[in-house]
């Protein structure tokens, strides 16, 4: 039989369980408890005044649990894709970059993924600051992101270290942020790869790429994703679907503009979703697509269920 999971009252309350149990949603009703931490759409003042306490002093853990409570609780302020809600960003900015450890790593990752460059550029002396703390790969990621001045000089003395210049050592995070705060010799040959890609048909590493110059967030990386909003290039993967890379390029634009709802993949439906698309793309990024036709219209097609029984077995 299964146990009633308990419904929290407020934020001391999750904060209580928190420091108990690893994993909370096993032992209480998350979607009543978070209604609890809010008065009507708004973040409770007294939950954001605990959450802050414990996310200055609190364990590793703990912190991480309360971030992941912030990245839900934006949701119940506003709908939207982007970050916006001033408590919430408050907290990820302030006592979340108490202490160097996974929790701050996560709310650098929450910052970066959903809130706008826009906003992230207020708070650039806050990400140099934990930059030159513990360089980390979220950090270079963050000031690609937010591209603060003053963080360039940090970004360059980290680049000659040995240990930012060995694959898988945090290499790739450290071009995207040199990249990102003007080194155009890196922007190119990430664009390059981009070309590359489109000319091979690879539309997986296309994909990859774009995602990456969605990182840089360059008007000339941005331009190169745009682009790409009226390549006919398919991602066919045998047995499970085929997906226009138009909407990888939407995606990737997304990230760089979470403000934009028209860049949500999941709401295109006919040829006029992808038209607002390249409008903003020429309007907002100066993108030309003279000469080039629009691709016949594709979203993402499921391959049938019973696919694999029209394989012939082989003969080997």
């Amino acid at each position: 039989m299964q146990t009633q999971r308990r419904v929290l009252k407020n934020a001391q309350e999750f904060i209580e369980v928190l420091r108990q149990v690893e994993e909370p949603s096993h032992f209480v009703d998350m979607d009543r408890s978070m209604s609890n931490l809010m008065i009507g759409t708004q973040p409770n003042p007294e939950a954001m005044k605990a959450f802050s306490d414990e996310l200055a002093t609190g364990t590793q853990n703990v912190r991480q649990h309360i971030i992941n409570i912030l990245s839900e609780l934006r949701y119940l302020n506003s709908p939207s894709y982007e970050l916006h809600t001033p408590e919430i960003i408050d907290l990820l900015v302030g006592p979340a970059f108490a202490k160097t450890d996974g929790g701050r790593s996560d709310a650098m990752d929450l910052l970066r993924e959903y809130a706008s460059t826009a906003t992230l550029s207020r708070y650039g002396d806050v990400f140099t600051k934990a930059l030159k703390e513990e360089p980390e790969d979220s950090a270079l990621l963050l000031i690609a992101k937010a591209k603060p001045p003053e963080a360039k000089e940090e970004v360059e003395r980290l680049s000659r270290l040995p240990e930012w210049n060995e694959p898988g050592s945090g290499m790739e995070a450290m071009r995207i942020a040199r990249a990102a705060l003007g080194d155009t010799k890196i922007e190119d040959e990430f664009i390059a790869d981009a070309d590359r890609a489109e000319k091979a048909g690879n539309a997986e590493e296309l994909r990859n790429v774009m995602q990456t110059l969605a990182k840089i967030g360059t008007r000339r990386s941005l331009q190169a994703i745009g682009q790409r909003m009226r390549s006919p290039l398919i991602h066919d993967r045998v047995g499970i679907y085929k997906i226009s890379v138009r909407l990888y390029a939407m995606d990737a634009l997304r990230y760089a503009f979470p403000e934009r709802p028209e860049l949500d993949s999941r709401e295109v439906s006919t040829d006029e979703d992808y038209i607002k698309v390249e409008k903003f793309c020429t309007q907002e990024l100066g993108v030309s697509f003279d000469g080039v036709p629009r691709p016949y219209f594709i979203t993402e097609i499921p391959y049938p269920s019973n696919y694999y029984d029209f394989i012939e077995p082989s003969t080997n």
